[in-house]
């Protein structure tokens, strides 16, 4: 099923600023950065793409299950589905 992303200029922004952050990360061990500030880029990362997930979610919900209920189909295997993939999120 195709998905529709209602601010997808916007989950690529934040994901093209999430891969920059994964490159710093990589020259930071090359340079013998410091663990604590590598770890805080670790989490700064982890931060950011709860972030990018919540949007997703939110976007599966107004259409896919929306869209799921407004046709009168059963919408519960869709719910399933998202709480599965919800717990494995964090």
């Amino acid at each position: 099923m195709k998905c529709y992303y209602e601010n997808e200029k916007n989950l690529k922004v934040r994901l093209n600023r999430i891969e920059g952050q994964v490159k710093a990360i990589s020259k930071m061990i090359e340079e013998g950065r410091e663990c604590i500030e590598i770890l805080n880029q670790i989490s700064s990362i982890r931060s950011a793409l709860k972030g990018v997930s919540k949007e997703i979610i939110k976007d599966h919900l107004n259409n896919h299950i929306t869209n799921s209920i407004k046709n009168n189909n059963d919408y519960r295997e869709l719910i399933e589905e998202l709480v599965n993939n919800i717990s494995k999120v964090d």
